[in-house]
């Protein structure tokens, strides 16, 4: 089936057989703490722990802050010689968390076919939505609806898969809306620097550099294939010579067709990840999700891994076997966190995290190991709930009810 997608006001119509939008929450961090405190808009602000000045980095930066030179991953110290009056906040993790979860809820209002690319974006195909309404039209009222509802901006960006769409997203920050055909991208996206391209990360675009690419159009006319591969690896030239010709996924992961013999989920940074708090967010994102799928699933697990792909994509992994199986999100939060935390180097960027879950039972078959410090009550109690949730959220939608943070229409900055 084609439908007729509207990608302008007006009469100009044009045939897709896909359409995807990229959600973008900017300086997601930053706008979060100003949602929380309005008095905070227009000033030149980052996100770091002052306590450690010597050794703290930036993770996010205001737009404002960025006038300045300011940027995320820069040395603290650094920062505050070029802006001197740089506003320091601290992290507040469960705040962007919870920010995050009602951000993720609004989106699922739109299209079951969500994709989370991270805290703070994911696609979303609206073909079917866009069969019968305007998608300039859908992308200026989800950007307004979030900004009413959560008071954060976001930048979209529409095109026929997911890689356009998130190359659109990127070109209008803050607050915009961007359109990337195929037929567009010799004239939007061929003159940006190489080290623009979604995928290059900054140890790739040196050695694209250093074969004469500059720019995204320079890998799409490169002639010399083999020196590229030589280069990059062969897996990685192919989709990179892929993505500069227009070239992407245009299917939306929903983590629905697992093997049921394992459940798993992973996160590849767009760029080299070397802020831990970052990392320990996605870690969590990823262990609640794989704890949700089992439930979902009336699963329990004995065994649980955490992967890291560093930048050179030499790959680590650790795994743990408990005693006793379980789909507690809580417990598998705490698993994963311990795991990390003996696995990771703690200063090697990182590409990909991943958390895993194997040795699999149905839960109604668990026979539990019992030990004399073990709360019977509170885990039947923590079953009960799940099992009511889930309940709920099968007969009524996902957004019916979720436990925790998820639930507030309006999150609490945590105490100083």
């Amino acid at each position: 089936m084609v439908y007729h997608i509207f990608l302008k006001k007006g009469s100009d119509i044009i045939k897709k057989n896909c359409i995807i939008f990229h959600i973008d929450l900017n300086c997601f961090f930053a706008s979060c703490e100003i949602a929380e405190n309005p008095e905070l808009k227009g000033l030149p602000l980052v996100i770091a722990n002052s306590q450690i000045r010597r050794h703290s980095i930036i993770l996010t930066a205001s737009y404002e802050a960025r006038k300045y030179g300011v940027r995320s991953a820069m040395p603290l110290e650094e920062a505050l010689r070029l802006c001197p009056n740089l506003y320091i906040i601290p992290p507040h993790m469960e705040l962007y968390q919870s920010y995050s979860s009602l951000f993720f809820e609004f989106l699922y209002t739109v299209t079951p076919l969500v994709e989370p690319g991270s805290i703070d974006e994911g696609y979303l195909d609206v073909t079917e939505r866009c069969e019968t309404e305007n998608a300039l039209e859908l992308a200026e009222r989800i950007q307004q609806d979030i900004w009413n509802q959560l008071h954060l901006p976001v930048s979209i960006g529409i095109g026929p898969n997911k890689f356009l769409a998130k190359m659109a997203s990127d070109m209008k920050k803050p607050m915009g809306i961007t359109v990337l055909r195929k037929r567009e991208i010799a004239e939007k996206m061929w003159p940006l620097p190489i080290s623009a391209m979604f995928g290059v990360g900054k140890k790739t675009f040196p050695l694209l550099e250093m074969i004469g690419i500059k720019t995204i159009g320079d890998l799409a006319n490169y002639q010399d294939m083999k020196m590229l591969e030589e280069t990059v690896g062969p897996t990685n030239a192919k989709a990179l010579y892929a993505h500069a010709h227009g070239e992407g996924s245009k299917e939306i992961d929903l983590n629905s067709h697992q093997e049921v013999s394992s459940v798993s989920n992973s996160q590849t940074f767009d760029h080299d990840e070397y802020l831990i708090p970052n990392m320990k967010m996605t870690l969590k994102i990823l262990a609640n999700s794989v704890a949700n799928r089992l439930e979902k699933r009336n699963l329990k697990a004995y065994t649980f891994t955490v992967q890291i792909r560093y930048y050179d994509f030499k790959t680590v992994s650790k795994t743990r076997t408990l005693d006793n199986p379980t789909n507690n999100d809580h417990e598998i939060n705490r698993v994963i966190s311990a795991l990390f935390d003996s696995l990771y180097d703690g200063e090697t960027p990182v590409r990909l995290l991943g958390v895993g879950s194997s040795k699999l039972i149905k839960a109604q078959e668990e026979v539990r190991q019992l030990s004399i410090f073990d709360d019977c009550d509170e885990e039947e109690k923590h079953h009960s709930v799940n099992k009511l949730v889930a309940s709920l959220q099968e007969s009524f939608g996902e957004n019916v009810i979720n436990k925790g943070l998820t639930h507030s229409k309006k999150p609490k900055i945590p105490d100083k």
